[in-house]
C-alpha cells in the first residue's frame, strides 16, 4: 500500500488488494492443476514482506481514522471507503443536514427539498473527489423529484436553490477537511513531507481564520494604510520597483489560494484589496520604474 494522499490512503486501507481463495482456485482449474505441484511456491498465499508492509500502513491509517468523532468516521467512509454501506450514508446525511443549520431558516416546503438536496450534495462531492463531474442542477432536481414525487424546474435553480446548494457544498468541504486531517498527518509523517501550501486548512477552518483576520485588520486599518502610504512615498525608484514585483507575486498567490472568495467577500479580504489599491495608487511612479 502506497501512501500517496489522504483520500487514497483512506480507500486503500480498507481492503487488501490480492486474489481471493476462489480466484486462486479458478486460476488453477484454468491451468489444469490438481492439488499441489512438487516444489511449487505460493507467494500470494503467504505472509510476505509486501503484505506485512501493507498491513502496517493500513493499520496506521485506520488508527488515525478511529481518532475522529464517530459521525465524521461515517462521513469519511461514505466518501472514500470501498466498504461503505447505507448506515454510513444515513449518518453522513444527518451530519451534513443538521450541521448546515438550514432547518430553522427555511419554510417547511423548502426544508423538505433541502433535506434531500443535502444527500445529493454528498453524492456530488463524492463524484468530485473521485475525479468525476459534479452533479448538474438538472441532476439535483431529478434526484429530489425521485424522492418527493414533486416537479422541480431546473430553470428556477439560480433563484430558489443555488444559495442552499452552495451552503451545503461549503459545509461538506469543511467536514471533508476535518475528516481527512488525521489521515493527512499520517501520510505526511510517513512521506516526510514539508507542510506546503494549503496544509493549514486541513487543521483549521479557513473561513473562520479569514473572518478573524479581517476583524483584527479592521481595528487597525487606518493606521496600517497610513503607515504603508508613508513608507511608499519614502521609497526610491529602485525600492518601489522591488515592492511592485513583490506585490504581483503576493497578489497571484493570494488569488490562487482564495479564488472567487476574494471578489465575493470583499469585506473579509479587505487587506488584500487595500494592498491592490495601494499598488495602483503608485501607478504613475511605477510607469517610470517598472
Amino acid at each position: 500500500m502506497k501512501l500517496i494522499s489522504a483520500r487514497q490512503a483512506w480507500h486503500d486501507c480498507m481492503y487488501e488488494n490480492r486474489d481471493s481463495t476462489l480466484a486462486v482456485a479458478a486460476q488453477k482449474a484454468l491451468l489444469g492443476k490438481k492439488g499441489r505441484v512438487a516444489n511449487e511456491t505460493h507467494p500470494d498465499r503467504k505472509e510476505t514482506n509486501g503484505r506485512c508492509a501493507h498491513m502496517l500502513a493500513a493499520g496506521l491509517v485506520q488508527a488515525a481514522i478511529l481518532t475522529l468523532p464517530k459521525p465524521l468516521q461515517h462521513f469519511g467512509h461514505t466518501l472514500y471507503s470501498p466498504l461503505a454501506n447505507g448506515n454510513d450514508l444515513a449518518i453522513a446525511h444527518g451530519l451534513v443536514w443538521l450541521g448546515s443549520g438550514l432547518g430553522g431558516q427555511l419554510t417547511a416546503r423548502q426544508s423538505e427539498r433541502a433535506y434531500w438536496m443535502a444527500m445529493a450534495a454528498i453524492n456530488s462531492h463524492k463524484r468530485a473527489v473521485n475525479g468525476r463531474d459534479v452533479l448538474a442542477p438538472s441532476e439535483v432536481c431529478l434526484f429530489i423529484e425521485e424522492r418527493l414525487g414533486c416537479r422541480i424546474d431546473p430553470c428556477n435553480w439560480a433563484r430558489d436553490y443555488a444559495s442552499t446548494w452552495e451552503r451545503l457544498a461549503k459545509h461538506i468541504d469543511r467536514l471533508d477537511a476535518q475528516a481527512l486531517k488525521p489521515v493527512a498527518d499520517v501520510v505526511a509523517c510517513e512521506q516526510g513531507w514539508r507542510r506546503g501550501p494549503g496544509w493549514r486548512w486541513l487543521q483549521e477552518d479557513r473561513d473562520v481564520v479569514a473572518e478573524h483576520r479581517a476583524q483584527r485588520y479592521a481595528q487597525h486599518r487606518d493606521q496600517i494604510n497610513a503607515s504603508l502610504c508613508k513608507r511608499l512615498q519614502a521609497m526610491s525608484e529602485k525600492q518601489l520597483a522591488a515592492w511592485a514585483a513583490r506585490m504581483k507575486t503576493y497578489s497571484a498567490a493570494y488569488r490562487a489560494e482564495w479564488g472567487d472568495d476574494v471578489l465575493e467577500q470583499p469585506d473579509v479580504h479587505r487587506r488584500y484589496h487595500d494592498r491592490v489599491a495601494a499598488y495602483w495608487s503608485q501607478r504613475e511612479r511605477l510607469k517610470q520604474v517598472a
